[in-house]
């Protein structure tokens, strides 16, 4: 019997003495993890666009329904044309479909409107922005654009992110180390970390064919 009461009192022991192991070893890394510094790390990067989407349209105007489709045929063909003689081939032109709408009030001067809008998506990045300033021509054919717009991306994001997020990385490491070094600690170390968004913009007003990526990682060091 005294030896049963014996075992038992040795299990419960050994039980509680790992328990308060197991809470200690708990407790100290709860400790450390309360010793940390959070910096932010930059990295920004100057990139030429890869793609670029040119969006032109034109109104044309009849009280004819026969009129205003010879006109939408003729305005069309003249900025095919043109577009073709810069250099772009018909797989990179694209025509939307055309909207025509009737302008049914009494004094209207006509009756029939239409507005055709074209598309070039190419990976001709300077022949768009030479051409663009070239429609003047089209002026002389009588087609007046109401629209003349270029909308340059960069697209191939992943062959940049490996390099910017290791600089974002190190600019943060960098900070925390003189955190620690000013504060007298040792650093450990990632506890935490976000990579952060990749943000695309204008380089500058003048040149939008060139973007600015930036991206800002978040890491958090443990200190010791």
């Amino acid at each position: 019997m005294e030896n049963t009461k014996n075992k038992s009192f040795l299990i419960i022991s050994a039980v509680l003495l790992v328990f308060s192991v197991i809470f200690f070893l708990s407790a100290r890394a709860f400790s450390d993890q309360g010793k940390y510094v959070e910096v932010k790390g930059l990295s920004e990067k100057i990139v030429k666009a890869d793609v670029a989407i040119w969006s032109v349209s034109f109104d044309d105007k009849s009280n004819d329904i026969d009129s205003l489709y010879k006109s939408i045929e003729k305005d069309t063909l003249a900025i095919q044309t043109f577009l073709k003689t810069k250099g772009f081939d018909d797989s990179e032109i694209n025509i939307a479909p055309v909207n025509i709408y009737q302008d049914t009030y009494k004094d209207a001067v006509f009756r029939y409107n239409a507005n055709t809008q074209l598309s070039v998506y190419t990976k001709k990045v300077d022949l768009v922005k030479s051409s663009s300033k070239e429609t003047l021509s089209l002026v002389k054919q009588g087609v007046t654009l109401n629209q003349n717009s270029i909308n340059f991306e960069f697209s191939d994001i992943n062959s940049v992110k490996p390099e910017m997020l290791a600089e974002a990385i190190k600019n943060a490491k960098d900070s925390a180390a003189q955190f620690a070094k000013e504060s007298g600690s040792g650093l450990g170390s990632v506890a935490r970390g976000n990579q952060g968004v990749f943000d695309i913009t204008d380089k500058d007003p003048g040149s939008p064919e060139y973007k600015k990526i930036r991206v800002v990682s978040t890491l958090r060091f443990l200190l010791k």
